[in-house]
């Protein structure tokens, strides 16, 4: 072979990411900020922070992150509690679906109440533990669960929502829509007349100030009451005011201890902490929203949507000592990747969202080192909302351009706003003057000559540019003025700009050529496709919610009625464009358009020129070059993907790692392909050597695209042949039989087309 290189590949040369996740593996990139509730075990403190579950090791300080990667079988927490006797954190899911969770970390799946067909509403808003059941207060009544057994005992439909129950003296309160219920723990539950109304007089009390929770304390029933503060009530005439406060958020009984706490904003907070109804201490964490103290009743662990999960053990009368702060404020702030890229080495996501109007989503901007691992956030950008996209200075990383749907662009300098371009200081104009708050942007994208374009949605200029020299220039296009969703422009590789129009009014595509004069729109080359047709007229689609360019050049859309591509996009311009659409054989096997019924809302090219492509409903595929083939299709019932429902796709050309937006979150999977390198200067694997135990694909990287490889034993017997998808290859350490390989030395032989140039390698598996 021509240009021989020797290479033995060490694990110690991969990058860290590569190591952490190997081909076909799942990540997810989970908010645990923002912590809602929590519930001290007797191993973690659980708490669950933007619907996802962490847990805090009390004996070594440990953080364990839980969700469909290890073991959970849902999404979404909407409450937990736990059980003391039966050792295990009962899980409610917003859609209803209850795992249960043990302190020997293994789960129990209760899907009874998510697979209930009669039942509308499945949202559970509090956990009540008490003997052998636990008490869900759920939108129609009241369910049993039987922890211990692992089953439901009882559904009890009353016919109104319930928020609050507590028991006492062998009765069960509930706190209802129509009010405060009470029921024999003797009696039929199940029979909605055995659920009697319990009126009690609350002292100076109005219409509105109603009772919203109710728990039990020193063998008294104690009622958080709207606007007033907590009550007792020992059973006969009025309640007792016993604490008077306007701003509270909760209450609980636990460890001989009645906790309320209050908090009126994410800056302020406040716990009072009784050890009998005449004594207690008072202490102050900011933006309080649950608290739990089920093992030492002078420590207590707190939810917080400022300060995360945070721990404080009392250190004499009103005085606490923080144990724990911060903690699973690690990763990104929100769950919201509507829009992800990733620029030299980095992931940025913005967290805004638009479609008929704005999320009203804080402006926050979050960024994950792919090296380091590590998240950053910046604080959301003060005074705007809905952060649509980033662009990144071609000559300075620390230099972003964050647009927003409504605020106009915004200049950061390290993290920092440096500079505020609206409709009194640039192009950009607003849709109701002089109104600052209808500045919708859009799709800010630099060209090779550091000019920054960008869309302006619902005005008559749709296309905006600040030039390389700072000064701006709009471009009226009479064919795509007032657009009602102008999205991103997408600069080709032959300097053309397309522009795909979402929705409604001139919704389509726009592609123009500014022929190098941007002040000049006079002798541009444009043409606007208020329709796509293939060979067989108007494919009927009329939103268009993506637009990509492969590596051939050839120009992928998504649209409404699935994917198409355009073949030759040098024709755009001229208004002569015609697109292919994808067809598939069906389940009776007759020929039909690929995804005709689907919205595909994310396109993205792997190293390989494959076509990962998000849908609105039906999960993520990967088909292709030519889509003609689906390789995968992932759903949430065959892979740990969040949701359905597919908002952006960014791929990580040095790793392969395919990084997907949901609805839900973020999560990424290690694919199979990247790009192909210039030489085999920098060939390397992973695992290498290879231990007993490993299951996984050996990953060739560092290849030049579309390489022969093939893997030989000492004695030169052939055991895998194939070719590289771009710059990598997996091998399964298996022969040709489909046996797996004994422990032993093997090499790797690595050519490009006719032999050009070449490698040899070597992969170690051991004993």
């Amino acid at each position: 072979m021509k240009h021989l290189h020797i290479l033995i590949l060490c694990l110690a040369m991969l990058p860290v990411n590569a190591e952490a996740q190997r081909a076909g593996a799942w990540k997810s990139y989970l908010s645990y900020h923002n912590a809602a509730c929590v519930a001290e075990g007797k191993q973690y403190v659980y708490a669950v922070g933007n619907g996802s579950l962490f847990g805090y090791g009390k004996d070594d300080n440990s953080l364990r992150y839980y969700s469909v990667e290890n073991g959970l079988n849902d999404h979404q927490i909407a409450a937990i509690g736990y059980h003391p006797s039966a050792q295990r954190l009962l899980i409610a899911y917003a859609n209803g679906n209850i795992d249960l969770l043990g302190d020997d970390n293994t789960i129990y799946n209760i899907p009874y109440l998510m697979s209930n067909a009669a039942v509308q509403d499945k949202s559970i808003r509090a956990i009540y533990p008490h003997g052998s059941l636990a008490w869900l207060s759920t939108a129609f009544g009241v369910m049993a669960v039987n922890v211990e057994k692992r089953e439901v005992k009882e559904t009890c439909f009353l016919g109104a929502s319930v928020s609050s129950v507590a028991v006492l003296d062998n009765y069960i309160f509930a706190v209802t829509s129509r009010g405060l219920l009470r029921a024999s723990l003797s009696d039929n539950l199940i029979d909605p007349a055995r659920w009697q109304s319990y009126p009690i007089e609350i002292p100076g009390a109005s219409e509105g100030d109603s009772v919203r929770q109710v728990c039990v304390f020193r063998n008294e029933l104690c009622l958080l009451v709207k606007n007033r503060g907590i009550y007792r009530y020992k059973g006969q005439g009025a309640a007792q005011l016993l604490l008077a406060h306007a701003s509270l958020r909760g209450m609980k009984a636990e460890n001989d201890r009645l906790i309320v706490f209050a908090s009126s904003s994410a800056s302020t907070g406040e716990i009072y902490i009784y050890s009998s109804f005449t004594d207690f201490d008072k202490g102050s964490v900011p933006g309080i929203a649950d608290v739990s103290s089920l093992s030492d009743n002078t420590t207590f662990w707190i939810a917080s949507s400022a300060a995360g999960l945070t721990g404080i053990k009392r250190s004499g009368p009103n005085s606490y000592q923080s144990v724990l702060s911060n903690a699973g404020n690690e990763g990104p702030r929100y769950n919201w990747a509507d829009f992800i890229s990733i620029h030299n080495r980095k992931l940025y996501l913005a967290a805004g969202g638009r479609w008929t109007d704005r999320y009203r989503r804080p402006a926050a901007v979050m960024t994950y080192d792919l090296d380091s691992l590590r998240w950053h956030n910046l604080p959301p950008i003060p005074g705007a909302q809905d952060a649509t996209a980033i662009a990144i200075a071609p000559d300075d990383e620390n230099l972003w351009f964050v647009s927003t749907w409504g605020e106009g662009l915004f200049e950061l300098q390290s993290g920092s706003v440096t500079a505020h371009y609206d409709h009194t200081n640039s192009a950009l104009a607003t849709i109701i003057p002089p109104s600052p708050n209808y500045i919708r942007v859009e799709g800010p994208v630099f060209d090779r000559d550091k000019n920054l374009w960008m869309t302006n949605t619902e005005v008559a200029a749709a296309i905006v540019v600040r030039k390389a020299d700072g000064s701006w220039a709009s471009l009226p296009y009479d064919e795509i003025a007032n657009a009602k969703l102008a999205d991103k422009i997408l600069i080709a590789s032959n300097g053309h700009k397309w522009v795909n129009l979402v929705r409604s009014t001139k919704s389509g595509i726009f592609v123009f050529d500014d022929n190098g004069t941007i002040d000049n729109i006079s002798d541009d080359r444009r043409h606007y496709y208020g329709s796509l047709y293939d060979n067989n007229g108007d494919i009927g689609a009329r939103e268009y919610p993506c637009i990509a360019e492969d590596r051939r050049g050839e120009i992928w859309i998504g649209t409404s009625r699935g994917p198409v591509y355009i073949p030759v996009p040098a024709q755009g311009v001229e208004g002569t464009m015609t697109c292919r659409r994808i067809i598939h054989t069906d389940e009776y096997g007759l020929p039909d358009y690929f995804l005709k019924d689907e919205r595909v809302n994310a396109i993205a090219v792997d190293g390989g020129n494959r076509k990962w492509l998000g849908s609105e409903s039906s999960g993520l595929y990967l088909v292709s070059e030519d889509a003609s083939q689906v390789i995968h299709h992932f759903t949430t019932a065959n892979s740990p993907l969040l949701s359905n429902c597919i908002r952006s796709i960014a791929i990580d050309h040095l790793t392969g790692e395919v990084f997907i937006g949901t609805d839900l979150g973020l999560v990424s999977y290690m694919g199979d392909a990247t790009l192909g390198s210039g030489s085999y200067a920098a060939v390397r694997a992973y695992p290498n050597p290879v231990r007993p135990g490993f299951d996984g694909r050996v990953m060739i990287t560092g290849l030049m695209d579309n390489s022969l490889v093939k893997i030989v034993d000492a004695r030169g017997s052939l055991l895998f042949s194939g070719r590289s998808v771009g710059g990598q290859i997996g091998w399964d350490c298996r022969n040709l039989s489909g046996k797996t390989v004994a422990p032993g030395i093997y090499l790797v032989l690595v050519a490009r087309e006719g032999g050009s140039e070449s490698a040899v390698a070597k992969i170690a598996v051991v004993n």
